[in-house]
């Protein structure tokens, strides 16, 4: 059974805290291709783009850092990864929001400085390109520098990035080219079509119609591919 934070859901409804805790079961013991840390880094993709900043926010980062090993680091450079897919603003305010958990959940800070990067896509060996598309010159500038500084984001293993990017898709339903590449990304990483379905099957906990439309265009992706 995966340990998850419930009691603040029982002190408001003990009817919702049960529905939540079966839910959770379905989502984190019956998706076996995908480990506890990569949910709740799913999770927390999804708080960000949504923007959830209460209790929803408050549960998922509890859950990933003081019970499945998630440290206070890895979530800025999540904040990090997901600032061009979820918006600037949007990354910003939970960065603000996470600063003010850490201290009520008294979560450890310590980040040890990483060198700089390349902020090119594809500009090291072995980092991954997600060439999004537009004929506007500048906007290709602009996607060539914010998504290869985005994935330069090593912290955070390719599969953490790629099922991170799935989410921001499905979250805000860009189900098209985004997406497309992403499950593409992922497959040319050798992270397997049933690791990627159980990835984008977790989004039902996020959504159940968002994750149904999602499955649809990964069912296209996969018979296309």
């Amino acid at each position: 059974m995966v340990e998850l934070p419930s009691q603040p859901l029982a002190d408001i409804d003990p009817e919702f805290q049960k529905m939540a805790l079966e839910t959770g079961g379905l989502i984190y013991e019956e998706l076996q291709h995908t480990s506890p840390r990569e949910k709740l880094l799913q999770n927390f993709a999804n708080d960000v783009c949504r923007g959830h900043r209460g209790l929803a926010l408050k549960l998922h980062v509890h859950a990933a850092v003081l019970m499945h090993g998630v440290s206070y680091a890895d979530l800025l450079a999540a904040i990090r990864f997901l600032a061009p897919y979820s918006g600037y603003p949007a990354a910003a305010e939970t960065l603000g929001r996470v600063a003010e958990l850490a201290v009520e959940l008294d979560l450890d800070t310590t980040v040890v400085s990483a060198p700089d990067k390349d902020p090119v896509v594809g500009g090291r060996a072995g980092q991954p390109g997600v060439g999004l598309e537009t004929s506007d010159d500048w906007m290709a500038g602009f996607l060539t520098s914010r998504i290869g500084r985005s994935w330069s984001e090593d912290r955070l293993s390719h599969r953490e990035r790629v099922f991170m990017a799935l989410t921001t898709d499905l979250s805000q339903q860009t189900l098209g080219e985004s997406f497309r590449k992403h499950v593409q990304l992922g497959l040319d990483l050798d992270i397997k079509p049933d690791d990627i379905r159980d990835a984008v099957r977790f989004g039902a906990e996020l959504g159940a119609v968002k994750a149904i439309a999602a499955l649809s265009a990964l069912d296209a992706v996969l018979d296309g591919r």
